[in-house]
C-alpha cells in the first residue's frame, strides 16, 4: 500500500474533501484533481505509455483526471451501474475512485495485474488491495452516502453529490 506524503498543502487539499468540510462543487472538484496530480507525481512506477487510469463514475473522475494529466498515459471512464467493464489492452490499469467503503466495487472487475488508487479508503478495505493499493489517507468512518449535509450514525453527505453541486 501507498499512502500519499501529508505536506502542508496536501493536509489543506484533504481538509476541503473531508465529508464534515461543507464544501460542495468546483471547490471540491478542484480539490480532488490536485490530490490526484499529487497522487500521480508519486506513481513513477508506471510506463505512461503503456498505463490506463480508470475513472469509476461518478466519484472517480475529478481524481482520476488529476492522476491522468500527472501520468500523461491513457484514460477512460467506467460506470459500474450502466455498463460492462472491459479491461483496457495496456499492461498496466489504474482503477480510480474517490472513496473505497467495502471494496465490493473494485473487487467485482479486479485482476491481478490491477491497481486501485482513492482519494479515502476505509481501513477495513484495504486488506482487500495490500499491495495495490494507492491512497491519499485512510478513514475509520464508514456510512452510507446520502444527500444530508452532516453524518449522523450510518448516514452521511454522499461525495459523488458533493462533488457535483447537488447537496
Amino acid at each position: 500500500m501507498f499512502e500519499l506524503e501529508k505536506t502542508d498543502e496536501i493536509r489543506r487539499l484533504i481538509t476541503i474533501t473531508k465529508s464534515d468540510s461543507g464544501v460542495s462543487g468546483p471547490l471540491l472538484a478542484e480539490a480532488h484533481i490536485e490530490l490526484g496530480k499529487a497522487m500521480g507525481r508519486q506513481m513513477t512506477m508506471f510506463d505512461p505509455a503503456d498505463t490506463t487510469v480508470v475513472a469509476m463514475l461518478r466519484g472517480g473522475i475529478f481524481f482520476a483526471q488529476g492522476i491522468y494529466f500527472s501520468l500523461d498515459c491513457r484514460f477512460q471512464t467506467y460506470d459500474p451501474k450502466h455498463e460492462t467493464f472491459v479491461r483496457p489492452e495496456t499492461k498496466n490499469v489504474i482503477l480510480v475512485d474517490s472513496v473505497i467503503n467495502t471494496g465490493k466495487t473494485m473487487l467485482d472487475i479486479m485482476e491481478p495485474s490491477m491497481y486501485v488508487a482513492c482519494c479515502v479508503i476505509n481501513e477495513k478495505a484495504i486488506p482487500l488491495f495490500v499491495d495495490r493499493l494507492y491512497t491519499v489517507r485512510i478513514s475509520k468512518n464508514s456510512f452510507v452516502g446520502s444527500n444530508v449535509q452532516k453524518q449522523s450514525g450510518n448516514k452521511g453527505p454522499d461525495t459523488t453529490m458533493r462533488l457535483f453541486n447537488m447537496i
